[in-house]
């Protein structure tokens, strides 16, 4: 069916996201659902992030996503 495909809608226009989701680190936190709840909360207040500091799972994963999208972590 069309729309029907894995993933978020219009996710696949973003920049960069083929190289991302190619990543198997990246993959794997993906499905980490501590990393997830983690990703979300720094995602809706980036301040959060101070909370994920001593947890590297967490930290690493937000690195990488930074880096990848030009940005600094």
């Amino acid at each position: 069916m069309p729309g029907m495909g894995g993933g978020m809608p219009g996710m696949a226009r973003m920049p960069g996201l083929n190289e991302i989701l190619s990543d198997p680190e990246v993959l794997a936190a993906m499905q980490d659902p501590e990393v997830m709840v983690a990703f979300q909360d720094v995602a809706q207040n980036p301040e959060n992030m101070s909370k994920y500091q001593s947890n590297p799972k967490v930290k690493n994963f937000i690195s990488k996503l930074s880096a990848k999208f030009g940005g600094q972590a």
